[in-house]
């Protein structure tokens, strides 16, 4: 008869706190919604990875994708930060009166650029500075010949050529074939053996020695 007694005595305070919530006097149950969606660029609407997503409330997020794609669990109310390095970050607050317990979002992001002042770096610390230890060089006639024959245009041509060509250069040669690709897509690029005005070309550069050249 004991048990009975026992199990009616743990069951007890369980009843009582089911009666109270049951009957509204307990606290309101909080609604959990799910948010999903995509992370963009501002200006060309490309998917933004790794970029993060933080829920101000209890300090926890999560990370987008390589779609930009992204998916945390919110309350109403919540604020919700998306960020990402080069970028302004963005906030918005979940609606309270949303008919479903989910919503989709499509934040873009618009790039944060930073305009740096102009800077300048000499070996020393000032232009005066710097004239008074040229003036003391004191170079010889020989030295001047030798710095006049490294000047010299075929000279300054041939270590051009050993180097190579720069950034720029890199940058604009990539940029001519992409757009001859293009250009040609789905179809044979024309071959100059057949071509009248190549052939045209070719033997004026012969007449006139620039083919040599």
């Amino acid at each position: 008869m004991k048990i009975p007694i026992l199990i009616l005595a743990l069951l007890g305070p369980i009843a009582s706190t089911w009666c109270q919530d049951s009957t509204g006097t307990g606290p309101e149950p909080v609604e959990v919604v799910q948010i999903s969606g995509m992370v963009v660029t501002g200006d060309s609407l490309a998917p933004l990875p790794y970029a993060t997503v933080f829920r101000l409330r209890d300090l926890r997020g999560t990370m987008t994708d390589l779609n930009g794609f992204f998916s945390i669990p919110a309350l109403a109310g919540d604020t919700i930060t998306i960020s990402s390095i080069g970028y302004l970050t963005q906030a918005f607050t979940v609606p309270t009166d949303l008919e479903l317990p989910r919503m989709n979002v499509v934040q873009p992001l618009g790039r944060d650029t930073v305009a740096l002042e102009e800077a300048f770096i000499y070996p020393w610390p000032t232009k005066e500075r710097f004239k008074e230890e040229f003036l003391q060089l004191q170079l010889s006639p020989d030295a001047f010949a030798i710095g006049q024959e490294r000047l010299d245009p075929a000279a300054l041509y041939d270590r051009l050529m050993e180097v190579g060509r720069d950034g720029g250069e890199v940058y604009n040669y990539t940029i001519q074939q992409q757009a001859q690709q293009n250009y040609y897509a789905g179809q044979l690029p024309p071959i100059n053996v057949f071509n009248p005005i190549a052939w045209a070309k070719f033997i004026d550069a012969v007449r006139n020695g620039s083919l040599k050249q």
